[in-house]
C-alpha cells in the first residue's frame, strides 16, 4: 500500500498546508479520505486522476474535511465520468450528500452510492478491508483502519485520546494521527504530540505520522515531544508525501 498526503493542515488556510485529504492506493485501487477545500486541486498534483477514484470516505463533517465533495460531485459535467461513485463517511452524510445535490447538482449523470459507516463497522473493497472505531470530537465522526496484503494503514481523522483509537490501532504498519496543537495548548476533541505517543506505543504500531497541524505547531518541536512516549519511527507530514506500507 501506499498513502499520499494530499492535506496536512487545519481549518486554517495556509499556503503550504492543504486542508484535509489523503489518497491510499491498494494494488490498483485509489481510495480517497476526507476531502477539504483544494483536495481536488492535490490530488492532480500527484499525478493522479479523479476520475480513477470510485470510493471516498469521510471522518467526519466538518467543513476542512468535506467540502471539496461537491466539486468531485460535478467531474461529470466535463469528464464524463462513468461511476460508480461509492460515499462512506459517519451518521449523518446522507443528509448531508442529498442536500449538496439538490441545492446545487440536480440529477447526476453516473450512480452514487452513500453509506453510512458506525463504530465497528466493516466494509470489503475487493480484497480491501476498511474498518471503524467512534472518535471522540466535537460532532460524530468515525477512524478507519485499512487492511490488505497483509499490511494496515489507520486514519485517525479529527479525535481526542481514547481506547477506541488504541484499539484501532493495534500493531499496525502506518498510523497516521491528527496531532493539531503542541503539548503545552491541549484542546478539547484534538490530540497533542504526548497523546499521539502514548496511543503510538499502547497499539504497538511500526511507524507514525503525524499531521493536521495548526500554525501553533511551527512554534515548537513537536516530533521531539512525541518521542517521548513513543521511540519507534516518527514523520511529520507534508502536503504531497507519499509514504509506502
Amino acid at each position: 500500500m501506499k498513502l499520499t498526503v494530499l492535506g496536512s493542515g487545519t481549518a486554517v488556510p495556509r499556503l503550504n498546508r492543504n486542508m484535509s485529504g489523503y489518497l491510499v492506493e491498494t494494488g490498483n485501487k485509489k481510495i480517497l479520505f476526507d476531502s477539504g477545500p483544494g483536495i481536488i486541486r492535490q490530488i492532480l498534483k500527484t499525478k493522479s486522476k479523479i476520475m480513477d477514484i470510485n470510493h471516498i470516505f469521510y471522518t467526519h463533517l466538518h467543513p476542512d474535511h468535506i467540502n471539496d465533495l461537491l466539486g468531485i460531485l460535478i467531474i461529470d459535467h466535463c469528464n464524463k465520468y462513468k461511476g460508480p461513485l461509492n460515499i462512506y463517511g459517519p451518521k449523518g452524510i446522507k443528509k448531508y450528500f442529498n442536500f449538496i445535490r439538490k441545492a446545487t447538482i440536480g440529477k447526476l449523470n453516473y450512480d452514487v452510492n452513500v453509506g453510512e459507516m458506525n463504530d465497528n463497522s466493516i466494509s470489503k473493497i475487493d480484497k480491501i478491508l476498511i474498518k471503524t472505531k467512534k472518535v471522540k470530537h466535537s460532532i460524530i465522526g468515525v477512524s478507519y483502519r485499512i487492511e490488505y496484503d497483509g499490511k494496515s494503514i489507520v486514519y485517525s481523522g479529527d479525535t481526542d485520546y481514547s481506547n477506541d483509537i488504541i484499539q484501532l490501532s493495534k500493531n499496525a504498519d502506518l498510523l497516521v494521527l491528527e496531532c493539531s496543537y503542541p503539548d503545552n495548548k491541549k484542546v478539547k476533541g484534538h490530540l497533542i504530540p504526548s497523546l499521539c505517543g502514548k496511543i503510538a506505543t499502547k497499539a504497538n504500531v511500526k511507524k507514525l505520522v503525524l499531521t493536521h497541524f495548526y500554525p501553533e505547531c511551527d512554534k515548537v518541536d513537536i516530533k521531539k515531544q512525541c518521542s517521548k512516549e513513543f521511540d519507534g519511527k516518527i514523520v511529520l507530514a507534508k502536503d504531497c508525501m507519499r509514504v509506502k506500507v
